[in-house]
């Protein structure tokens, strides 16, 4: 009886069409095999690349039980357990190909088809641009006849690597000998529109830095005021590559001559393997059948009531595809997102860097989150331009191999991998563009905005790179996308290398597999921390009053190399790719003072220009520093204490620029970092708002304008100029201040930091500085030489700083004025260091000076100069300052001093 009732409920499963595990007896539960795709899977578009898509299936059968096939060779189809893998090849077609994919069982009635849609390559014609010929060339002066200017219209681009050098212009060898700036004029075809130029650098001394181009238009005179100017560029002695570079000029024209005036060459030299100029291709037959379909040539929009048959009219079958897709609403909105966007204005990097005297900012502010492969012909679409303005595509490479060693100075030093700054330019015209990509990178928009042009609000412009152009990877940006969980998103999504995060002010550009390690899925508190630090530097150095007046607001750009640890140039600041835990979230920059710390020193090299000179350039940005530390409120500043800088000054005799040791460059930053740390103690902390600073503005406006002319390589020069600003800054006489610091002791030497310079500080400089200062009967400054804002307490004393910073000299002490109210004296006694001092009832005291002193006429003690100093109650007067004749003095914080009566 048990055999009648399987066999009758066998019969009833496969009545039913469900099929079961098998028939159990009664106490057994049955489970029905079951197969399931969801429609939404069954239509693919995909573009031309290869690629694989994966499509879930529900299931509970086994492998053998279903099956797929595929009608096309170019698609092969794998089973997985519960999904289908379809593996597809590149099309080499124009038009667009379909395949069938089949899903069948017999053990359930399963029956399915995908329908696969791979778009063709490019079916716009590409159209190669247009050589201008050069028919002659003059420069200032060449190395000679092998060297000439006619070595770069010769057919021979710059030489590989591993080839020898040779085949380029050079200007004259020897030190001195290339004077800037430097002039080549190129007498060109006047029958041709000259729209970019490509520069292809030599191997070695001579490439580009700074330069500008200027025009003679066809059938003009040729004289000096008939010239115009086209740009203003900086290829960054050709930084990391030996390959062309594309120089987009600011308006097309017809010229006779083209001039390049050059500011700068690396090694002292200008050089060049081959220089070329083109005439763009303009592809405006198309814009108006555009215009027949679509509201505007970005192609974004369709006209309202457009028909099937006005879309297939189009001769482009891109254009079809971003059609079909607005008209179906089915352009996926991620890759929408990304690929049709309005674009803001930026402001001119290079220009603002010299008006406001730092290092440049990037210019990569506009990314597209779209990357393309070498040699894709990229269709770029673009909105109206506003009048004047010139809009340009920018590819930055993956990477690039780029010697550590910053000053040229090693030919052995290792390379490592980073991005680049720059890379090749590609000029945008308005409708449709057509561009051969000539490396494999990111792409970013160009829409920089020459002088002071940003208060003009121009507006933005849309650009559309459409289906089937580029890959979408993606970015986040904060003002945009908001929240963490739309930067999870989005990050979980990319598939390049890099992935960029804008905030307001700061962008990362960092390795995406690392982020996904350090922050998978919280960005805001490292954007938001970041955008903060950024500010206070800005703050400090007076750069925010240029962006809230609306003239800047370029980003600072960071990358992750694959080397080194953390740098600054020009263009972007670098934090190693493995230290990215340490700075993407907020609580593990907290965690260490050395997380926050390090980052503000580079970006501090950024800022500190106006105020800096070689023989400071490791402390002057360390300023940055200690205000970031001070404003996150978890450490103390940095910086050794005034006993040490008291032996090295008075102990030792050394002035500025050598005193202490040379720990980082030939510098002693740990001592050198207290002097501008004091001035903002006691300016901005004592007399001002600590978070909204004054002085050290007014400090960095002096010096980018009235000091302006005077170089950075110039260290004697800039160090006075520094004491003047600094005076009028305060409206105080400092001289006493500087002279602690070591200011106004002659020097003439030649000193090595990142290059080597000949520092001189005469005795007629000194002088007239003092002069300077006198003359304009400003108030005496206090004794801020001797301020700190720290305590032996806040230190163990197995610290350095524990006995460096004394007992007395807290920024309270004068803040609150404090009189000297009780009679401070000493007890003097010999020993092997020196005169051991001991002073009692000196609390009330900033410090204790050693003066000299001279009996006056009527027999009082008059003092004289300072031999030296301390801060502690116990010191040494080192045995190298004789204190014969000496009486010790008692600061007190208005800065008068009290003879202490020796006991």
């Amino acid at each position: 009886m048990k055999h009648i009732y399987n066999y009758l409920t066998f019969l009833l499963c496969l009545f039913t069409m469900t099929v079961y595990t098998g028939c159990k007896d009664d106490e057994e539960e049955l489970v029905a095999k079951q197969f399931e795709i969801d429609g939404s899977e069954l239509n693919k578009e995909i573009d031309f690349r290869s690629t694989t898509i994966s499509i879930p299936v529900k299931t509970n059968m086994r492998v053998s039980e279903w099956s797929v096939n595929s009608n096309q060779k170019w698609v092969t189809a794998f089973q997985q357990k519960d999904e289908i893998i379809l593996s597809v090849l590149d099309s080499k077609l124009t038009n667009e190909r379909t395949a069938k994919v089949t899903v069948t069982s017999e053990v359930v009635d399963a029956n399915y088809t995908i329908t696969l849609t791979q778009y063709g390559i490019n079916d716009v014609q590409f159209k190669n641009d247009t050589r201008v010929p050069i028919i002659s060339a003059i420069a200032d002066a060449s190395q000679g006849e092998g060297w000439s200017i006619e070595k770069t219209f010769d057919g021979i681009k710059a030489p590989a690597l591993t080839q020898p050098d040779g085949n380029h212009f050079h200007s004259p060898w020897g030190e001195g000998n290339t004077v800037f700036p430097f002039h080549i004029t190129y007498t060109v075809d006047p029958n041709k529109q000259i729209d970019y130029f490509i520069y292809y650098p030599r191997n070695g001394n001579g490439n580009f830095g700074e330069f500008s181009v200027s025009v003679l238009p066809a059938g003009k005179a040729d004289n000096e005021q008939n010239y115009v100017d086209v740009g203003s560029f900086d290829f960054k002695f050709a930084e990391g590559t030996i390959n062309g570079i594309s120089g987009i000029l600011t308006k097309g024209i017809i010229a006779d001559k083209v001039k390049f005036t050059i500011q700068s060459g690396l090694g002292g030299y200008v050089s060049c393997g081959e220089m070329e100029f083109y005439e763009k291709t303009n592809y405006r037959d198309m814009n108006a059948p555009i215009l027949n379909v679509f509201t505007d040539l970005t192609c974004s929009e369709l006209k309202p009531g457009v028909t099937n048959e006005a879309i297939e009219a189009l001769t482009s079958n891109t254009l079809k595809r971003v059609a079909k897709a607005l008209q179906n609403n089915t352009y996926d909105e991620w890759e929408k997102n990304f690929r049709i966007r309005e674009y803001e204005a930026y402001s001119n990097n290079n220009y603002w860097a010299n008006r406001i005297q730092t290092k440049k900012y990037s210019d990569l502010d506009n990314p597209t989150g779209i990357y393309v492969k070498k040699d894709e012909e990229l269709m770029v679409l673009v909105g109206a331009i506003p009048e004047g303005q010139q809009v340009s595509l920018q590819c930055i490479w993956e990477e690039g191999g780029v010697k550590q060693d910053f000053d040229h100075q090693d030919p052995n030093a290792q390379n490592y991998v980073q991005t680049a700054a720059s890379g090749d330019k590609y000029s945008l015209v308005e409708g449709v563009n057509m561009l051969k990509m000539n490396g494999q990178g990111q792409l970013f928009i160009m829409y920089n905005v020459q002088g002071e042009g940003l208060k003009q609000n121009p507006a933005p412009v849309k650009i559309h790179i459409p289906l089937g152009r580029g890959i979408v990877n993606g970015f986040f940006d904060l003002k945009e996308h908001k929240t963490d969980a739309k930067y999870a998103e989005l990050l979980s999504k990319a598939t390049h290398k890099y992935f960029c995060v804008r905030g307001e002010r700061m962008m990362f550009y960092f390795h995406r597999l690392k982020m996904l390690d350090a922050a998978p899925t919280e960005i805001l508190s490292a954007i938001h921390l970041w955008d903060d630090i950024l500010r206070w530097e800005q703050e400090m150095s007076g750069v925010e009053k240029y962006r809230q007046d609306g003239y800047y607001n370029n980003h600072m750009f960071s990358i992750s190399p694959e080397g080194s640890y953390m740098w600054a140039s020009d263009y972007r600041v670098a934090f190693v790719y493995t230290y990215l835990k340490n700075i993407l979230l907020y609580d593990n920059v907290m965690a260490a003072e050395d997380n926050a710390w390090g980052p503000a020193h580079e970006m501090g090299h950024v800022h500190q220009y106006a105020i800096n000179w070689p023989g400071s350039t490791e402390s002057s940005n360390n300023l940055f520093s200690n205000y970031v530390i001070y404003r996150l409120g978890k450490y103390k500043s940095r910086g050794r204490g005034l006993d040490y800088m008291a032996k090295t000054v008075y102990g030792d005799g050394r002035a500025w620029y050598n005193m202490g040791s040379s720990t980082h460059q030939n510098e002693d930053t740990e001592v050198h970092m207290r002097m501008n740390w004091q001035l903002w103690i006691y300016y901005e902390l004592c007399k001002g708002t600590a978070e909204n600073p004054t002085i050290w503005p007014r400090i960095f406006e002096i010096m980018r304008t009235t000091y302006k002319d005077i170089p950075e390589s110039d260290p004697g020069r800039r160090q006075m100029a520094f004491v003047k600003a600094v005076c009028d800054a305060t409206q105080e006489d400092l001289t006493e201040f500087f002279e602690t610091w070591g200011f106004f002791k002659p020097v003439s030497e030649s000193i090595n930091q990142y290059g080597t310079f000949q520092y001189t500080v005469s005795k007629s400089m000194i002088t007239e500085t003092k002069q300077y200062i006198k003359n304009k009967n400003y108030p005496k400054a206090a004794p801020i030489q001797y301020i700190e804002d720290r305590k032996q307490e806040f230190f163990s004393e197995g610290d350095y700083r524990f006995k460096e910073i004394g007992n007395v000299g807290y920024y309270t002490t004068f803040k609150d004025n404090v009189q000297i109210s009780k009679t401070p004296t000493y007890t003097e006694k010999a020993s092997t260091q020196g005169k051991a001092i001991s002073v009692s009832n000196g609390e009330q005291a900033v410090a204790f000076e050693v003066r000299k002193q001279e009996t006056g006429s009527n027999g009082e003690k008059i003092m004289g100069d300072v031999v030296y100093f301390s801060n502690s109650f116990e010191f040494f007067v080192p045995r190298t300052v004789s204190i014969a004749g000496c009486g010790i003095y008692a600061v007190q914080a208005d800065g008068a001093r009290i003879l202490m009566e020796k006991k």
